[in-house]
């Protein structure tokens, strides 16, 4: 969406050639089940769409699903993913040829209608005016709008939560436009991706929380733990275990979604017993690759989360210093288990909070960036201040994407036994070279205070816990030698 750096902010998003379609209008019953192929995917697009509540200034997101619904049906999306999550199919929809000219023709009966508005009127059609903008890829134009709604209207946390999520958008685009030059006038001939540095291994005998801090977590350094996870737990955990210790509890599992709009191309598949999950990952049984992901064990599995001893370097985590019941107290540390063969998406940990992994079983293929790198890795955000990224770092296409020639990428294999620390804001992507289990924590300490602040800060113009969290983060102090006070 974004090769021509030069002229991103005038362009629209490049359209998708569509089709009338040749089979008739499936219509879809409510005894039809969800997602079970493209008539349906054509004939239903977002089961959440609720027509009855109409709205005195629509968002495009909420203009387009409408009109998708009455009027789109008769178009085939052949670039439109297998899901069923609104978020993806409203990506992809909008880059029809149909879709781009209903988006033009809203954009000019809002700025009609602004002529003869005012006041909090004024404001209210501003803001929406700007979402149309911002889904077209017109940033530069989104942003002038939400600018002016806010002058007319300062208190609206939606219209100031739509300006940092458009302004973090053309961050990424000015340093976009700087990087290309350095291609030479945006030449592609000649471009290669980096080879990735290997990540440090460090023996957790010799390492001290102490020296951790000052070497790794405040220098935003990734590094592999040896001699860590062997103490974690009484006895080893295997995948075998987790089927007798929690069988019997039900977890949702997802499922990678190529082209999805959610962080890291995960969306919800089904929630399922435990026991049954773990029998589909035989190879010949789970063909759908799913995945048990950050599944909280303190929430879930509260016995089993006891059995853990969580490894002195995070010690310092401020999140489990809030009171009982604040956000993400009790959301880690958390269950990992996937299929051989399973990958996520490239995405970056949320809300700028650091990140360790503890792998018991199985290998996993880490692949990381510098946090710096972020731009050059082609962002987009979509509907989340968390971004999605459409390059595919694993098989890197330059001609495509040619900034990712400019990145700093390193590389490890976890290996059984071994923790791997992930720093705030480092953009990677895992690949599960078997089957594996691992437990994870994201935490706040003092090398990220700040960003996780910033972070919250934002989360809270839509989050009234993020609020609460930020609150309790205001009233810490953290000095020198990461003590509270």
């Amino acid at each position: 969406q974004r090769q021509n750096i030069g002229t991103i902010r005038k362009a629209s998003l490049p359209v998708v050639k569509t089709r009338k379609a040749s089979l008739p209008v499936v219509t879809v019953r409510k005894s039809s089940p969800p997602d079970v192929g493209p008539d349906v995917k054509r004939a239903k697009l977002c089961d959440s769409d609720d027509d009855s509540r109409e709205e005195e200034v629509p968002t495009a997101q909420v203009a387009l699903a409408r009109w998708w619904r009455r009027q789109g049906r008769n178009i085939v999306v052949d670039s439109l993913p297998n899901s069923s999550n609104p978020n993806t199919r409203l990506l992809h929809v909008a880059k029809t040829e149909s879709a781009q000219t209903f988006l033009e023709s809203e954009i000019l009966r809002l700025r009609k209608k602004l002529k003869s508005s005012a006041g909090l009127q004024k404001a209210g059609l501003l803001s929406a005016l700007a979402t149309f903008y911002d889904v077209r890829g017109q940033y530069s134009q989104a942003e002038t709008c939400l600018r002016q709604s806010l002058s007319l209207n300062p208190a609206s946390k939606h219209t100031q939560w739509l300006s940092a999520k458009v302004r973090k958008q053309l961050d990424a685009v000015d340093m976009q436009i700087v990087a290309s030059k350095s291609l030479g006038d945006g030449k592609k001939e000649g471009v290669s991706f980096p080879n990735p540095t290997p990540v440090e291994r460090v023996s957790g005998k010799s390492l001290s929380a102490a020296e951790f801090f000052e070497r790794y977590s405040s220098t935003s350094t990734p590094v592999v733990l040896t001699d860590v996870v062997k103490d974690m737990t009484p006895s080893p955990w295997t995948i075998e275990y987790l089927r007798t210790a929690i069988g019997d509890k039900h977890a949702p599992v997802k499922r990678v979604v190529p082209g999805s709009a959610e962080w890291a191309q995960l969306e919800t598949a089904r929630t399922m017993r435990v026991s049954d999950f773990i029998n589909s990952l035989e190879e010949d049984i789970n063909t759908e690759q799913l995945y048990l992901f950050d599944w909280s064990l303190p929430i879930h599995c509260p016995k089993l989360s006891k059995e853990l001893a969580i490894p002195k370097y995070f010690d310092g985590d401020l999140l489990k210093k809030t009171p009982e019941g604040s956000l993400y107290r009790d959301s880690w540390p958390s269950l990992f288990v996937a299929p051989k063969g399973l990958s996520g998406g490239l995405h970056v940990d949320a809300f700028g909070s650091n990140f360790w992994m503890a792998l018991f079983q199985g290998r996993k293929r880490w692949l990381f960036f510098q946090k710096e790198d972020l731009p050059l890795l082609y962002p987009r955000y979509s509907h989340s201040m968390d971004p999605t990224f459409d390059a595919d770092v694993f098989r890197p296409d330059l001609e495509k994407y040619p900034l990712l020639s400019l990145t700093h990428p390193r590389e490890c294999v976890l290996q059984p036994g071994e923790l791997l620390f992930v720093p705030a804001g480092c953009p990677h992507r895992v690949e599960n070279l078997d089957r594996s289990l691992a437990v994870s924590g994201n935490f706040v300490d003092e090398s990220n205070f700040e960003v996780a602040k910033e972070e919250l800060r934002l989360n809270a113009l839509k989050d009234p816990r993020s609020l609460d969290l930020l609150q309790q983060f205001g009233d810490m102090f953290i000095d020198k030698r990461t003590t509270i006070k």
